[in-house]
């Protein structure tokens, strides 16, 4: 019994002491980030969708009765049949003039004149000729294509007999139909390559900074990020009290990334890039009492206040400025 009680009153004397002092702790170390020269950029994403850009009308210049029209989605290439007039096939040239007047021999040259010939040799017709000057080797080549193409072997071409466009056209529309007078709208055309229209919301992007030219980031509805060009901004009328809205149409850089499922698009706007400045992270900047902002530099296990001025927000970090910041400096970044 004594044993027990001596051991007990050693445990007792154990437990009701006070616990040992372990004395100051010394605070953590601080969390600091140099100071960077680098670019900064901001941008907007806004949504766009997947297609062959705007229509443009078609109308023709051809008199007589409208007798066949191609399928909506069809894809017509230099020589092919665009429609046809009195059973007789209106062929598509590339080119950017018009047909204006007659082409023939002994006419004065022209551009007309020379984006015939450049599609006569294009389209395999020897000896068309040279220049911009309609010549009998010219005239040999007009009514070889004519026999070719179902055309009256005349040598010679009218301002309707074909359609000049700058490149091959995908049939968006049709507005017209066989028996109707061929001098009308007739269809809508697009671009046969694929292309993102986006539409332009004053209080989400500032218009301004889309122009055509510009580039920009999309990302397709598979994922892909590709990039873009802005091809032109139209103002498209507004229905009822709705305001006019402005779209992009924008081309894709590369066709081979484009899917082949159409969808919603994302469409990455640059709106401002700094080269070569001095950046921080966001939460570097200690608000001052009287106004302004600092940095904490750390140099020498001592610590000052720096005072900045800032520039471009670009996500976590901002653009500063001051005198004596420098790069590689070590400031205090706030846990």
């Amino acid at each position: 019994m004594l044993v027990l009680g001596a051991a007990g009153v050693f445990a007792y004397s154990r437990l009701s002491e006070p616990p040992v002092d372990p004395g100051p702790t010394r605070p953590a170390a601080a969390d600091t980030v140099a100071v960077r020269r680098t670019d900064l950029v901001t941008s907007v994403t806004i949504s766009g969708t997947l297609g062959f850009g705007p229509p443009t009308t078609l109308t023709g210049r051809k008199p007589g009765t409208l007798t066949w029209l191609p399928a909506i989605g069809t894809v017509v290439d230099r020589g092919d049949k665009l429609y046809a007039v009195d059973a007789q096939p209106v062929p598509l040239l590339f080119g950017d003039t018009p047909l204006y007047r007659r082409l023939e021999l002994g006419m004065p040259p022209g551009p007309d004149v020379r984006e015939l010939i450049a599609n006569l040799r294009t389209l395999g017709y020897r000896n068309p000729g040279r220049g911009d000057a309609f010549t009998e080797g010219t005239q040999n080549a007009v009514k070889r294509w004519q026999k070719t193409s179902g055309l009256a072997e005349t040598g010679a071409l009218d301002a309707g007999d074909a359609v000049v466009l700058p490149g091959k056209v995908r049939i968006d529309s049709v507005t017209a139909q066989p028996g109707a007078p061929a001098d009308a709208a007739l269809f809508g055309y697009t671009s046969v390559e694929r292309s993102v229209s986006a539409v332009l919301d004053p209080q989400q992007i500032d218009v301004a900074v889309v122009t055509p030219g510009s580039k920009v980031t999309l990302v397709l509805p598979d994922g892909t990020e590709t990039a873009g060009t802005v091809g032109g901004v139209t103002t498209q009328a507004a229905s009822g009290e709705d305001q006019p809205t402005q779209v992009a149409n924008i081309a894709i850089d590369d066709q081979n990334t484009v899917p082949a499922d159409s969808g919603p698009v994302q469409v990455r706007v640059v709106t401002e890039t700094r080269s070569g400045v001095l950046a921080v992270p966001v939460t570097a900047l200690l608000a001052l009492g009287e106004g302004g902002y600092a940095l904490q530099v750390v140099s020498g296990g001592k610590t000052r206040l720096l005072g900045v001025r800032t520039g471009l927000f670009a996500g976590e970090l901002v653009e500063v400025s001051g005198d004596g910041l420098a790069d590689g400096m070590r400031v205090v970044r706030a846990s």
